[in-house]
């Protein structure tokens, strides 16, 4: 395509259609200089101030940012090519550079979202040293008398067995003062589920520091609540919940630091080895978190403090292994919405080529609800992988594609009328072939935005 000329271009005739052009250049340069202006507002307090957001690796502010730069891009576009000439060049090249900036904003979303890295799906109060714990329950049951049981984790492996279950495996160990009674040692995970649930002992001798030492090995499945909102870029936080075999008492399981490392949000109690399938682990952390009971099991009386004691929590971050699922799903949809694209080009007014296409509005709308239930077969396989009642991310391109469709049929129907369709019928539905791709791929960056801004 040779490169666009402006003074090529014949003048527009004078009248209605000369003002039309001048009010549509004069627009386009005062949006242009909005956007820039906010866009400068946007980087100012985009690296103007520390503004991570707390529990995140990345900067908040992102997402106006993003928006306000995409609309620079397009202002500017708009500002040198002038679609609004309407000749075919000008707006085939405007729609062409439009899906690449909604394109690139998109990839651009994808780039902060998988390089976020979440802790704060951590449940309840995080805890980075045996100092935190102590003034957590000084500060939750001040003046009760608390028979502490240092307790440590390493997991080797977990795998989601269902949208709500997973299967965790690995190392449990506690460290007794003398004055334990063998009742209190062990530990119980009170969400796992049964089955084949197994706890094996391991060993039972002195550590160094002369305590008492008892270890076990333990596979369970264990039923959470997991948000596959953001899916397939979703991050999930699997939890082992823990109680002492004393459950209502004055024991509290605490976590042993003593026998890690200095404590960070890494890899710190897990296999360098550990199996994951389809998902990675990215941070590792102790927690406290505090349940309102209505019963005590009998153990003890219900005016007592320890039925809102604190839990003891370890926390795996987990983030999906995203490029598959998201691959998978985006070259499925690829071909069906270049079908639709297609489509468009079935509609001629040339009555020399009309039989050789075979236009025909129930045609077209007919075709239009074939695809449309292709899309909705393609919507619910991702539902049974999210198995999530909310919408998932990937769920959106789905409806940028019903909105299209249903663009499609309503394009059909029109040009099926009696009534006036000059602008429809213009280069032979070149404005609908135009804008099918600037609007499919500007929905889903929408959604895309909105989604993962909040």
């Amino acid at each position: 395509m040779d490169p666009i000329d402006p003074a090529s271009e014949p003048p527009p005739p004078p009248g209605p259609t000369h003002r039309w052009v001048r009010t549509a250049a004069r627009t386009t340069h005062a949006l242009l200089a909005l956007s820039a202006v906010a866009a400068a507002v946007c980087l100012y307090f985009y690296f103007g101030r520390e503004s991570f957001r707390p529990g995140h690796t990345e900067r908040a502010g992102w997402a106006p940012l993003l928006v306000s730069l995409c609309a620079v891009g397009l202002f500017g576009t708009a500002a040198l090519v002038k679609p609004y000439l309407l000749t075919v060049r000008r707006c085939a090249l405007m729609a062409a550079t439009a899906t690449l900036i909604f394109l690139t904003g998109i990839g651009v979303t994808w780039y902060i979202v998988s390089h976020d890295r979440v802790t704060d799906t951590i449940v309840g109060t995080p805890l980075m040293s045996e100092r935190d714990s102590t003034a957590f329950l000084a500060k939750k049951l001040p003046g009760v008398e608390l028979r502490k049981i240092p307790t440590g984790v390493f997991v080797q492996s977990s795998k989601f067995t269902s949208p709500e279950e997973v299967e965790m495996s690995g190392f449990v160990w506690q460290r007794y003062d003398a004055d334990v009674p063998g009742t209190s040692m062990g530990v119980v995970f009170p969400e796992a589920t049964g089955g084949d649930d197994e706890m094996e002992k391991m060993y039972d001798t002195r550590s160094t520091d002369g305590r008492r030492l008892k270890g076990w090995h333990f596979k369970v499945t264990l039923r959470q609540n997991f948000n596959y909102q953001h899916y397939p870029l979703d991050k999930q936080n699997v939890w082992l919940r823990m109680w002492s075999r004393a459950t209502f008492t004055n024991d509290i399981l605490v976590p042993d630091f003593a026998s890690y490392p200095p404590w960070e949000y890494g890899r710190i109690g897990l296999d360098q080895d550990t199996v994951t399938s389809g998902w990675s682990p990215y941070y590792t952390g102790w927690s406290f978190a505090t349940h309102d009971y209505t019963m005590t099991q009998g153990l003890t009386d219900w005016d007592k403090p320890f039925k809102s004691a604190p839990e003891l929590y370890f926390n795996v971050g987990m983030e999906r292994e995203w490029a598959g699922p998201m691959m998978g799903r985006l070259i499925q949809s690829f071909f069906i919405s270049a079908v639709m694209f297609l489509a468009l080009f079935v509609y001629t007014k040339d009555d020399s080529k009309n039989p050789r296409f075979g236009f025909s509005t129930w045609t077209a709308i007919s075709f239009a609800v074939t695809l449309l239930l292709v899309v909705v077969v393609d919507q619910q396989q991702i539902r049974e992988i999210a198995g999530d009642t909310s919408l998932t991310y990937l769920e959106y391109l789905a409806i940028s594609q019903y909105i299209v469709i249903m663009g499609i049929f309503a394009n059909a129907i029109l040009l099926g009328t009696d009534t006036d369709r000059r602008l429809l019928e213009w280069r032979d539905n070149m404005l609908a072939t135009l804008l099918y791709w600037p609007v499919l791929v500007g929905l889903f960056f929408g959604f895309t935005v909105m989604v993962f801004a909040g």
